[in-house]
């Protein structure tokens, strides 16, 4: 099943843990807050924002139950990614789940900032 384009999920903060919160995930806030350094990448890329509970309906049919965690970039057929950057594959599907290295690829086939 290809993609037509790289698509980022995100979980929506505010969630409960064991009846505790509101919580957010801070890989998420650290790709949330690249988000808002660099507006211009509004609508180049898909972004999802999905619920903390598991099993997690949007990405057990793409990459599996054991990679449902997020952050977590899906790569598009054609998109190409540097050696240098940790891809996996699930299902045919080649994904990004490093906060640092989402930014990287990101930057770099958007033309702005990376992470140092």
């Amino acid at each position: 099943m290809p993609i037509a384009q790289d698509t980022l999920y995100l979980l929506t903060p505010g969630y409960a843990v064991d009846d505790h919160g509101p919580h957010f995930c801070a890989d998420c806030a650290t790709v949330e807050g690249f988000l808002a350094y660099y507006p211009q990448l509004a609508g180049r890329f898909a972004i999802e924002r999905i619920g903390f509970s598991r099993p997690r309906p949007e990405l057990v049919p793409l990459l599996g139950d054991d990679h449902q965690g997020c952050p977590v970039l899906i790569l598009a057929a054609a998109s190409e990614a540097g050696a240098d950057l940790p891809l996996q594959t699930a299902n045919g599907l080649r994904f990004i789940d490093e906060p640092k290295a989402i930014l990287r690829y990101l930057g770099r086939k958007h033309g702005v900032g990376t992470p140092s």
